[in-house]
């Protein structure tokens, strides 16, 4: 009996020894960059400050590089493991021999949204009601802004300017000015008149009352970045390939987060909000939120009709000549089933 009384207490000493030493393990430090801190990358705020990456064991310092264009270089040099950024960076990659993978789609709408100086657009007469070919062709003399050349920001002025055949830096003249600080003093002091960027930026800009919404990208006002590859989760592919599991953690961590973004309280969301973004009311802030919450896909899968209109954006601006098939640089394999 005091031998069976022995073994039963060594086992469950063994059992609460695993658990605690479990509960005690480490979290693993990963670095991820972003291009610019604003709602379009929601769901890396949540996933951490929800408790969602540490949920999957992972320790995550989200890094902001002030565009992009930076964030992708990182993780070519092998300086942070992840980017969350926009699709640009994965074709001009593909193009130059540095193939990186499409692990996962976060958002699937184009959800940068651009903003005019009021007095230009009372001057040109036109609002978001205007038809967009009639906007587009308003930009011609106009000075614009993305956060810096060749980010796509800035990129999708191009693309505008190109679409009503206009031809940049001729017509127009498109230049990088950094981020929202940046952008809304210049708007008001009529040094450039649009300027593109995601939420809750133009929100706070039309708010001081010296901006109106110049698009409606978020609700549909383009139906070329519908079901568009816009908000990706970057990873080479030898980290990939080394580290499947990790890639995995960090794939159910942001599905997770865009399930709570979805199903969470205004109260749970605001803790979030006001702790990443700052200098915007409360109620603005969930405005914002709810504004942008649709383009956050539970289905984080790449699909080749994403990436096909990703690759289009790409050619049409000159950013790249060519494209790779949409295998080529994602794959779904690291989703869970």
């Amino acid at each position: 009996m005091r031998r069976l009384v022995f073994a039963l207490v060594s086992v469950l000493f063994a059992a609460f020894y695993t658990v605690d030493a479990q509960a005690q393990a480490p979290l693993q430090k990963i670095r991820v960059t972003i291009p610019v801190p604003v709602l379009t990358f929601y769901p890396l705020y949540v996933a951490r400050d929800h408790g969602d990456f540490a949920k999957q064991g992972l320790d995550v310092e989200i890094i902001t590089t002030s565009g992009d264009g930076p964030d992708v270089d990182a993780l070519i040099a092998g300086s942070v493991q992840f980017t969350v950024s926009t699709p640009n960076r994965l074709f001009m990659a593909y193009e130059q021999g540095k193939p990186l993978l499409a692990v996962a789609n976060l958002g699937n709408v184009m959800a940068i949204e651009c903003w005019m100086n009021k007095d230009t657009a009372t001057k040109l007469g036109v609002s978001t009601a205007t038809p967009l070919e009639q906007r587009l062709k308003a930009l011609k003399g106009l000075t614009v802004a993305g956060t810096r050349p060749g980010a796509f920001t800035y990129l999708l002025l191009v693309e505008y300017a190109k679409r009503v055949g206009l031809e940049p830096q001729k017509d127009l003249k498109i230049i990088g000015i950094g981020g929202p600080a940046a952008m809304i003093p210049a708007i008001e002091n009529d040094q450039i008149q649009v300027a593109c960027n995601g939420s809750p930026a133009p929100e706070l800009a039309v708010s001081r009352g010296k901006s109106v919404m110049f698009t409606n990208n978020l609700t549909g006002g383009d139906p070329a970045y519908q079901n568009f590859l816009f908000e990706l989760l970057y990873v080479r592919p030898d980290f990939a390939k080394e580290n499947p599991e990790t890639v995995r953690k960090m794939i159910r961590a942001l599905a997770d987060a865009i399930n709570f973004i979805h199903d969470g309280s205004d109260a749970d969301h605001l803790v979030i909000l006001k702790k990443n973004f700052s200098g915007a009311p409360d109620e603005m802030l969930l405005d914002s939120m709810h504004h942008m919450r649709p383009i956050f896909i539970r289905d984080v899968r790449v699909t080749q009709e994403a990436v096909d209109k990703a690759g289009k954006f790409m050619l049409q601006t000159g950013v790249v000549s060519k494209l790779p098939n949409w295998t080529e640089v994602s794959s779904n394999e690291y989703i869970s089933k």
